[in-house]
């Protein structure tokens, strides 16, 4: 069985511990299964890795088919980006979940952290609920701009059980983004 080095950590590995990239000429990743995952984990950590890692799991969701309809994302990662610095910039690191701009210590603070891609036995390490998620706010419509929003996965999560509080919160974000027209 053929071997490899890893640059990386300098370790000869099998090519069974390799990923397989048919964009290299030898048809396998420069890097080790191991210090790959290592490097993703320590991207994913940073703010833009973390919010590339979102924005490409809105393309996945597109292509799958939810309530009989598919869910499309009219925006590129560089507005996508530009629409977070623009929440930061009102919100700072805070959910924009919550009674609004003048009662910013009310809403919860957002985290971007990582642990892991999958644990050993191959199950996925468990969410972080304080972390960014980029929802929509209306769940019938599409990803666009205006109807994207910065909140807690907690949030998004619990939405599915809304309470009398969180309607009056989500009326006020969509009366600004629908009725006023306001975005991000």
């Amino acid at each position: 069985m053929e071997k490899k080095k890893c640059p990386k950590c300098g370790e000869i590995k099998y090519l069974k511990d390799y990923y397989k990239d048919e964009r290299r000429k030898s048809g396998y990743h420069v890097r080790c299964k191991e210090c790959e995952r290592k490097w993703l984990i320590e991207y994913r950590n940073t703010e833009i890795g973390y919010l590339k890692h979102r924005y490409n799991n809105m393309r996945r969701n597109f292509k799958t088919q939810k309530h009989g309809r598919k869910n499309k994302r009219y925006f590129t990662f560089n507005e996508f980006l530009a629409a977070f610095k623009k929440h930061k910039s009102i919100y700072g690191m805070r959910s924009a979940w919550g009674p609004g701009v003048d009662h910013l210590e009310q809403h919860l603070p957002i985290t971007i952290i990582t642990r892991g891609m999958k644990r050993a036995n191959g199950q996925k390490t468990p969410r972080e609920w304080s972390n960014l998620s980029a929802d929509r706010l209306d769940s019938d419509q599409d990803y666009t701009l205006q109807n994207l929003i910065f909140i807690r996965n907690d949030e998004n999560s619990r939405k599915k059980n809304t309470t009398y509080e969180d309607c009056k919160i989500q009326i006020r974000l969509h009366e600004e983004r629908f009725i006023k027209k306001e975005s991000i």
